[in-house]
């Protein structure tokens, strides 16, 4: 079948009512942290003092078109 099925993320079906709830739970914190921290956006202008400048940096920083910001 697979040379070496370790070297794949899933491989065979898994039931999530055999997952430990420890385990769903953790996922489920480090997803709201990765949610949480995609919707910061950097404001790499912060502190400069020259509008123009200012406006130039702020053109800089990286938006994903999809989100719709």
């Amino acid at each position: 079948m697979l040379p070496n099925e370790a070297n794949y993320l899933v491989t065979k079906a898994v039931s999530t009512s055999s997952l430990p709830e420890l385990k769903v739970n953790s996922d489920l914190d480090q997803l709201e942290k990765a949610e949480k921290k995609s919707e910061y956006k950097a404001n790499i202008a912060k502190g400069i003092r020259n509008p123009q400048l200012y406006v130039a940096m702020s053109a800089l920083r990286l938006a994903n078109p999809f989100k719709g910001y």
